[in-house]
């Protein structure tokens, strides 16, 4: 080894030392692999539904990356019939759906009877609605700047599952926001994603089977306990000022969504038995 690798060598070893984190942050590196959800275990996969459901996503740029980044070819092999809404799609009369995806949009997407309509039937034939309807916000929403903010995102929601819960014959998965770069927010406002991430996938629609939530903001952030905890870690962004999900972050959320997405729509009824 030559004294310029070994020196480069060192200095790699030296970063990764939990007492350098401020320095991997100040220079945009990885952090390392026990610090993201890779380090979470999926749980148990039952395997993919016996029939093929049919799911449309309504969401924007972050899920796009994800299904580039490993999810749609996930969904595929699970027995999916994927479908979804995006920028400028879905339009009635003047109101785009597709353009709407912040969480004070989706309460009129969804319980407004002519909306819900197109969201269920989107690319279906006349009189038919997907099995699965998917939503989510993108990272913007996770900026979530006060204590007041977060309690109307969950009057928001709530809002909602009278809509949900007459309509048992339809999946609807939720998703809790995705994270942010540590440089696109603070310690205070992450904490609070943190916070609804949690209420979110565990309180909000416990006792509606066909209302399921995916902790997306878990799936992408940095695990609690580690500097910069509940932000984008770099590997799985697109640069640091840019939180799209790069690099490994789709595969790393197809890893927990897959076997998540198994359990759930069993839970839900959509498939029967183990």
């Amino acid at each position: 080894m030559t004294p310029r690798i070994l020196l480069t060598t060192l200095l790699l070893i030296t970063l990764l030392m939990p007492g350098c984190a401020k320095i991997r942050n100040k220079l945009w590196m990885d952090v390392p692999e026990d610090e993201t959800s890779l380090a979470l275990d999926p749980g148990q996969d039952p395997g993919p539904p016996p029939k093929k459901l049919s799911m449309v996503w309504h969401h924007h740029s972050t899920g796009d990356d994800l299904l580039k980044g490993g999810l749609r070819q996930e969904l595929d092999k699970n027995n999916i019939d994927f479908h979804d809404i995006n920028y400028k799609e879905a339009k009635v009369g003047d109101y785009v759906i597709g353009d709407r995806t912040d969480p004070p949009d989706f309460p009129k997407n969804f319980n407004t009877p002519e909306y819900f309509k197109v969201i269920a039937g989107w690319e279906m034939d006349e009189g038919k609605h997907h099995d699965i309807v998917m939503f989510k916000s993108c990272f913007p929403a996770s900026d979530i700047k006060s204590d007041e903010m977060l309690e109307q995102y969950k009057g928001y929601y709530k809002s909602m599952l009278s809509t949900f819960k007459a309509h048992p014959e339809i999946m609807f998965i939720g998703m809790s926001t995705p994270p942010l770069t540590a440089g696109k927010t603070t310690a205070e406002n992450s904490t609070r994603a943190r916070k609804w991430a949690e209420w979110v996938t565990t309180e909000y629609a416990k006792a509606l089977p066909n209302v399921q939530v995916f902790d997306l903001f878990g799936a992408l952030s940095i695990l609690k306990g580690n500097p910069n905890e509940g932000t984008l870690p770099p590997q799985f962004a697109v640069g640091k000022w840019d939180s799209h999900p790069a690099g490994g972050a789709g595969k790393a959320m197809a890893r927990l969504f897959i076997p998540w997405l198994n359990r759930a729509v069993r839970a839900a009824g959509l498939v029967k038995g183990k």
